[in-house]
């Protein structure tokens, strides 16, 4: 009896071990690059993370998104993209190119962080919502809180419609 209870229990742990990704949403970034060709088959307004690897607070925006429900359940809604501004590669976005500037020898920034951060100076995060047309509808220097995401969300539904 005790080896058949041993066997149930090393089948729900490897069940267990298949069925965690499936209970968990994950939201998972689109690469930049693709933007431009899911545009064509389907155009949707674009939600942009300008951020770092060594901003904290980025980081915890981006942790925070992965927790919020409300994001989670729109995010069909959208195209999400999370740029790093000081990504090295080249990006071909609405059709243009955009390459790393060098401001000294051990430091940067992209252009396309650039031109999506508009005039001013340039901080981290930074929230880009561009429509269908790759107009700008909204940009926010800064960590958005629950409820500020949440009338965020209700914009990108409106403009969806």
């Amino acid at each position: 009896m005790k080896k058949l209870l041993r066997h149930y229990n090393i089948l729900w742990a490897i069940l267990g071990l298949f069925l965690a990704p499936v209970c968990h949403a994950q939201t998972t970034p689109m690469p930049i690059a693709q933007v431009d060709s899911c545009m064509v088959q389907e155009a949707k307004p674009i939600l942009i993370l300008l951020a770092t690897d060594w901003c904290k607070y980025c980081q915890m925006q981006k942790s925070h998104l992965l927790k919020n429900k409300d994001f989670q359940t729109k995010v069909d809604l959208f195209y999400y993209v999370e740029f790093d501004a000081e990504s090295k590669g080249k990006v071909r976005f609405h059709g243009q190119d955009y390459v790393f500037k060098a401001t000294n020898t051990s430091s940067g920034v992209h252009e396309l962080a650039l031109a999506l951060n508009g005039p001013g100076q340039l901080s981290f995060p930074t929230w880009i919502l561009l429509d269908k047309e790759y107009q700008v509808l909204f940009r926010y220097q800064g960590v958005l809180s629950s409820r500020q995401l949440e009338k965020l969300l209700e914009a990108i539904e409106e403009v969806k419609e």
